[in-house]
């Protein structure tokens, strides 16, 4: 008996953590978070430091991230921002500049380029959902943004070193960097 009333808060705690998981997966509300938010949601998962599995927690929880969104945001392209090296001249902490320089944003081998995964992907997304933001359009399903989209292009042409989307181009080196030049500067 004594077993059971240990196992069940761990059963109910893994059920609720594999829920909000899925419910933040596929409802598409990770897009509202930065590269910190989402980090923080993801050691919260992992700590079991999450509210239970309820419909008054989930409207709430989707609501509190709805209403943050600019602070969010804003978070976001600071600490984009505060990761560039200032050893580049075109990387200015005061303004965009047409161009900006990224260190660690590809990798280069034998079989050609391929994307680093992690908190560069994280800032290149940010970076995404600002423009977004600043132009008042939609801001694109974390399952589809620009990281995605680079992702896909560099894994089907890993010889290729020029990303082209709507809001910026991106050239890639064997060292790593990448030049983000954006496409208007309004």
């Amino acid at each position: 008996m004594q077993a059971t009333d240990k196992a069940l808060p761990v059963i109910a705690r893994n059920i609720d953590r594999s829920i909000w998981r899925d419910l933040m997966l596929k409802s598409g509300m990770l897009s509202l978070m930065d590269a910190e938010a989402r980090n923080q949601w993801a050691k919260d998962l992992d700590e079991g430091d999450l509210p239970a599995i309820s419909k008054a927690n989930i409207l709430s929880t989707f609501k509190q991230l709805h209403h943050n969104k600019q602070d969010v945001f804003e978070r976001g392209i600071i600490n984009v921002f505060k990761g560039l090296s200032w050893d580049y001249k075109t990387n200015n902490p005061c303004y965009f500049s047409k161009r900006i320089i990224v260190n660690n944003l590809v990798k280069h081998d034998r079989w050609g380029y391929s994307l680093n995964w992690g908190w560069r992907r994280d800032q290149l997304a940010d970076l995404e959902r600002m423009l977004y933001l600043l132009d008042g359009k939609t801001i694109p399903d974390n399952r589809h943004d620009v990281s995605i989209r680079f992702m896909d292009f560099v894994r089907d042409n890993p010889h290729q070193q020029v990303f082209e989307d709507d809001l910026f181009t991106i050239r890639y080196f064997q060292k790593g960097s990448g030049h983000i030049t954006f496409k208007r500067l309004d």
